[in-house]
């Protein structure tokens, strides 16, 4: 038979397989999504004027320091957490590229060299051979889409969790940025207090050596005076802690980062108005990566279970090559060109069913379970929003009384400071009312630590920024190499 009607002889057949495999190719069924029915509003006091307008990508700038900024940039590259998530998302991608190219023909070039003597009728020969090898796995149940739409479930999966890996990253470092300079400014009331008890006993000291304070009220301005310069060191420990942590964590050079904290200019913290809420919870749950990584993540144990089940059932391939043989032997040579398309192969497993069985089972365990996981993923983020949200209309309130109180004591200080003076007010008097404003002030600033980490809080509870449709586009990107 000639050739060309050799190649149209198996052409026809492997055609009409093709045809067969397309017409009964069918996504794997996929189990329904479960329900999860999120809150039609919020059950939590609202923000006032619902907070800020701007954007959670663009928060950060709303404090309007640089040095904040350039510390979670650090924090972020150096961070274990990002860089381990980052991983994820480049071995995601890996994934998903083999899952598209499986479902493809695959084609691999091929050089053999031999030389043989078997016969002694027949001279030695040495054969050189190069050509292609071809090969092809039909998926006849809609296997290759199946397993195209986990990889590209678990490649979101993935760069979720790497956005939520730099948020989380981006809250610690602004927890303890801001914490050194609450607690800097808990160092200056405390040293102020110092001062002026110090001064007290330093008065008494003089007066108590003319004779006309009392050895026990010295001794008094002494121990008041002790304490204090005690509780200024162990703020400024707290300090120092503080900015040991922020060193860890952005891994620069402590005496720089300490210049650096100096030279910015000291100013108020906003407190007020800095994020803005949705009015629906179901728009918080779009932006947020943990439930957005759940979801896919079902998306893929979904896919899975698609895939196990078409194991059990029938499979088609079809291999085939094209070599080019040179053949020497005594002294002569000749090529020959040879091909050959096939076996078309149709297998189904018979033994062995039992493992495939089993797979099916975990692969719908595996499946409930990340349902379990998105429905409480849900949950969880209706709840930390909620809790936020609480807590700010709370410290807001409470923040107030605070400073109404700290307003009150400071001018009964001042009072109590005035009769003292001119005899009228004992030294306990005094001393009780220094312990009075020193235990208002510090509330007030404790407050406004609390404010700001229930900011965060909203902040990360919120996504931090996260936009499911652009997360592709601001996935991380491969590290520059040097030209080789």
């Amino acid at each position: 038979m000639p050739r060309l009607s050799l190649m149209r002889a198996w052409l026809a057949p492997v055609a009409l397989v093709m045809l067969v495999g397309c017409s009964v190719a069918r996504s794997p069924s996929l189990p329904p999504m479960p329900e999860v029915a999120a809150p039609a509003a919020w059950l939590a006091p609202r923000l006032p004027h619902q907070g800020g307008t701007q954007q959670l990508a663009d928060w950060w700038s709303r404090f309007d320091d640089p040095l904040l900024t350039a510390s979670i940039a650090r924090a972020q590259q150096l961070s274990p957490n990002v860089a381990a998530a980052r991983a994820q998302v480049f071995a995601a991608r890996a994934a998903l590229s083999g899952a598209e190219q499986q479902g493809r023909p695959q084609l691999a070039g091929a050089l053999s060299g031999s030389r043989a003597f078997t016969d002694p009728a027949v001279p030695a020969a040495t054969v050189l051979s190069a050509g292609v090898q071809a090969s092809w796995a039909l998926a006849l149940w809609g296997e290759d889409g199946a397993r195209v739409s986990a990889a590209q479930a678990r490649q979101d999966a993935a760069g979720a969790g790497w956005h939520e890996a730099r948020v989380l990253v981006a809250a610690e470092v602004a927890q303890v940025y801001f914490g050194w300079w609450l607690c800097r400014t808990q160092l200056a009331v405390a040293s102020a207090d110092s001062a002026s008890r110090q001064r007290t006993a330093d008065t008494t000291a003089t007066t108590e050596q003319a004779g006309f304070t009392a050895p026990a009220v010295a001794a008094l301005a002494r121990a008041g005076a002790a304490e204090s310069r005690g509780r200024v060191l162990a703020v400024a420990d707290q300090c120092e802690r503080q900015l040991k942590a922020l060193v860890a964590l952005t891994g620069q050079a402590e005496p720089e980062l300490r210049a650096q904290l100096d030279a910015r200019p000291r100013r108020d913290l906003p407190l007020d108005g800095l994020l803005s809420v949705p009015g629906v919870p179901a728009d918080v749950l779009r932006q947020r990566p943990d439930v957005y990584r759940a979801q896919r993540q079902w998306v893929a144990a979904a896919q899975s279970v698609g895939l196990a089940q078409a194991a059990l059932l029938p499979s088609l391939s079809l291999t085939g090559n094209l070599m080019v043989n040179r053949v020497r032997a005594l002294g002569a040579s000749a090529t020959l060109n040879t091909w050959s398309l096939g076996p078309l192969t149709l297998s189904l497993p018979l033994l062995g069913r039992e493992r495939l069985n089993a797979e099916v089972a975990a692969a719908e365990a595996a499946f409930e379970a990340a349902g379990s996981a998105y429905a409480a993923a849900v949950r969880q983020a209706v709840s930390e929003v909620e809790q936020s949200l609480l807590s700010l209309a709370a410290l807001a309130d409470r923040a107030q009384a605070a400073d109404v109180a700290a307003a009150g004591y400071r001018r009964s200080l001042a009072g109590t400071e005035s009769r003292w003076g001119a005899g009228l007010a004992s030294l306990a008097e005094l001393e009780e009312a220094r312990r009075y404003l020193l235990a208002a002030d510090t509330a007030a600033l404790s407050l406004r630590q609390e404010r700001l980490a229930a900011w965060l809080r909203l902040y990360v509870a919120l996504g931090g920024g996260f936009e499911p449709a652009q997360a592709s586009a601001e996935a991380p990107q491969p590290l520059a190499r040097e030209p080789s």
